[in-house]
């Protein structure tokens, strides 16, 4: 299309958009909602959630939809997940239509590489998407045939395989996970697929290429700011929740059961939404090292949000570097360029304001004239749903179906700009670069 120009980032904002449209107004119907329909903006908002994998819900997947509207659901959870736009350029292809180059660098965008290998990045992206999800259900299966008919174990372990991997968080059990708590295999299992999906595609693809098929080549830098950064946060996270719950939404677990669950924790909230225990039940401390975990997010290129962890690693080693007097930024004998560091501290700048806005416009608009001491914490809820918004996460603290018409709506902006992403979104909108500029001579600016 012409409005597109020569912009690929217009095209991952269209095919989002599109999706989110066409799947809320499907949602809406009555034969989705149990006989009933639940209205336009429920059904958008919903769509949102399921198409940009966030699992944040204003009614009950389990009970407030028919089987069809949950299969519906689970598709769009499956086309957020690959990717509207590797979907729709996999299609043309699959036509025999000549893609683009235009669309071959949205994709590359879209996974955070910059290469131009299309058609074996399709096919890796699809390939192991779906390998992941049949292991998931197969082994999620093999627990639900205990607890529930042959059909309904299937159809539940495919909705929770494909939900986890796209970490979108919708589950059709009431509750989400929480009657699996003490259930270590269902937690591991479920933990292990939304790690793997919070992964990248990328990443991914290096790491069958050097440990399953053996080729030599050294792991990329990215791939080793991705899989150290994975491993603190779960380690720490598994330690905080451990430390502060074990008396608390953790009390009268096992030691096995309470090591469990503060792992699922630590998982969850970087991306995932599924909860074994609510999320109320923690303490404050708790929930603010989660909403921590919900900014950051997973690696790039996957199907989770967040600023994602490259991002703060970039932040991190350059204030670093700078405490020790280098001008240099560095890791694993390597320097990041300054294009990388440029894009990091903008997207933690961008993310910052959205966030603060948002949850600015929720408070005023939710509880304006109410004290601070009348509130019960109001703010902090807000914030909470705002960040679990933003980086596709879904967690709640149960105030999503009592926001208003603008607040909802709010979310839902927050959901699409944390999964299309604050860059691309940035690129999308933004003029092409103004040949004619003026630039001047620099002058030093006091700062600190």
């Amino acid at each position: 299309m012409e409005i597109f120009g020569q912009n690929p980032g217009r095209k991952i904002v269209f095919y989002f958009a599109a999706a989110i449209f066409i799947g809320g107004i499907i949602l809406s119907l009555p034969i989705c909602g149990n006989g009933k329909s639940i209205g336009l903006i429920n059904a958008l908002f919903t769509s949102t959630s399921a198409i940009c994998v966030t699992g944040l819900t204003v009614v009950n997947t389990a009970t407030d939809f028919s089987i069809l509207g949950q299969i519906v659901i689970l598709i769009m959870i499956q086309i957020g997940g690959l990717g509207v736009m590797t979907l729709a350029t996999g299609l043309f292809w699959s036509l025999g239509s000549q893609i683009p180059l235009n669309d071959r660098l949205g994709l590359g965008q879209a996974y955070s590489t910059g290469r131009l290998m299309f058609k074996s990045l399709l096919r890796a992206v699809i390939t192991i998407t779906l390998s992941i999800e049949l292991i998931s259900a197969i082994l999620l299966f093999a627990q639900f045939v205990d607890d529930m008919p042959i059909g309904r174990a299937i159809y539940a372990s495919v909705f929770h395989a494909v939900s986890a991997f796209c970490n979108a968080g919708f589950s059709i059990f009431p509750g989400s996970l929480e009657r699996y708590r003490t259930d270590i295999p269902v937690i591991a299992i479920m933990a292990a697929t939304i790690i793997v999906g919070g992964m990248g595609f990328a990443l991914l693809r290096e790491i069958i290429a050097k440990f399953i098929k053996y080729r030599r080549r050294a792991l990329t830098l990215h791939t080793k700011l991705c899989l150290l950064g994975t491993a603190i946060l779960l380690t720490s996270g598994t330690l905080f929740y451990l430390f502060l719950e074990s008396k608390g939404a953790f009390a009268g677990m096992g030691l096995a059961e309470k090591i469990a669950n503060a792992f699922f924790q630590s998982v969850t909230p970087r991306t995932a939404g599924f909860n074994t225990v609510p999320q109320p039940d923690f303490s404050d401390s708790s929930l603010l090292f989660t909403t921590i975990l919900m900014f950051i997010g997973v690696c790039p290129g996957s199907t989770g949000g967040g600023i994602k962890i490259t991002s703060m690693a970039v932040i991190f080693m350059l204030i670093y570097s700078r405490l020790r007097g280098k001008t240099s930024v560095n890791a694993f004998r390597r320097s990041f360029n300054t294009e990388s560091i440029v894009k990091a501290i903008s997207l933690f700048m961008l993310a910052v304001i959205v966030i603060t806005a948002a949850t600015m416009i929720l408070v005023i608009v939710e509880s304006s004239s109410v004290s601070h001491a009348e509130s019960g914490g109001w703010m902090m809820e807000c914030l909470f749903e705002v960040v679990s918004a933003f980086g596709t996460v879904g967690l709640s603290l149960g105030i999503t179906p009592e926001l208003s018409g603008i607040s909802k709506m709010v979310i839902i902006l927050c959901m699409f700009i944390g999964r299309v992403g604050l860059l691309t979104l940035a690129y999308g909108i933004a003029r092409s670069p103004y040949r004619g500029e003026v630039t001047y001579s620099d002058e030093p600016v006091m700062i600190g």
